[in-house]
């Protein structure tokens, strides 16, 4: 069955909007530790250590994660190398994995003298998750079944036929246009965030050595670069729907037939079955 041009454009802005949403929030636990490493397994720990350093110097991060988690199955009693994969995992914009990372640490080092500052990194990744993750949207509800309109003869030529479309196109309409000030406003907001932590770096790699102002240009200028291209989805699905909305009204039929030759005595009339749209659009970004 073929779907009117509107319920195309509806179901097109709908799956666009909702694909950041169907992410899922996996987490990859760390083994239990409860057997104490070998001599064999320190050495072996500190050599993929190593290894991930390198990586993690060259914004290798998920190299750099592979060896430190390898490092870590081998020597459980290196608690400060989930530190630093939180770190590697809130630079690859990972915030889920860097706050599992965090709340391990706090559970096998729960008398570590830095608790209180790691609890307020995790509640502030949490916040960042929950202000980056789209809203879903509310379900596009079906069309109701109309009655037969009954039958109403033709109008004379040189009435107002008007659009059959109806009020439909201007509501795709103006839900596009709030996508793209939304759009805009994420964009900007990511474009600033990247031109500070140019500000700090220099360019957009860091030179060494990595001091704590530059790991969190270096975070800054990740997130804004993510932002701004969430900002430019939206921006272009609105743009895209404002100018679907234009074209759907223009090329609708009107709600009139076209003009037929009547004979004397007889009515000719038509018997149109009319069926609202719905939409519904929802938003959600952060700068």
């Amino acid at each position: 069955m073929r779907l009117p041009l509107g319920r195309w454009l509806v179901t097109g802005i709908v799956s666009l909007c909702s694909t950041g949403a169907l992410a899922a929030d996996t987490k990859t636990p760390f083994p239990p530790c409860t057997t104490a490493p070998t001599e064999a397994d320190r050495k072996a720990a500190q050599g993929a250590f190593a290894a991930g350093q390198g990586s993690f110097n060259e914004a290798d991060y998920a190299t750099a994660i592979t060896y430190w988690r390898d490092a870590y199955r081998r020597d459980c009693t290196a608690h400060a190398l989930l530190l630093n994969l939180a770190r590697a995992y809130e630079l690859k914009t990972d915030r889920s994995e860097a706050v599992n990372a965090l709340e391990t640490y706090l559970q096998r080092k729960p008398d570590a003298p830095d608790v209180d500052q790691i609890r307020r990194r995790i509640d502030n990744l949490k916040s960042q998750t929950v202000a980056a993750t789209p809203q879903p949207l509310a379900p596009v509800a079906p069309p109701p079944t109309a009655a037969p309109v009954a039958a109403t003869p033709l109008a004379p030529e040189g009435a107002d036929k008007g659009h059959g479309a109806g009020i439909a196109p201007f509501v795709i309409v103006g839900a596009g246009g709030i996508a793209a000030i939304v759009g805009t406003v994420v964009l900007a907001g990511g474009a600033k965030k990247v031109s500070n932590a140019e500000e700090v770096c220099g360019t957009r790699a860091c030179p060494q050595p990595i001091t704590p102002a530059k790991e969190a240009a270096i975070a800054e200028g990740n997130d804004g670069r993510n932002q701004m291209t969430i900002g430019g989805v939206v921006l272009g699905i609105g743009v895209a729907a404002m100018a679907g909305g234009l074209v759907w009204h223009f090329v609708s039929k009107p709600s009139s037939s076209a003009q037929a030759s009547v004979a004397p005595g007889r009515s000719t009339g038509f018997t149109p079955v009319i069926a609202p749209n719905f939409a519904g659009l929802s938003l959600a970004g952060s700068f």
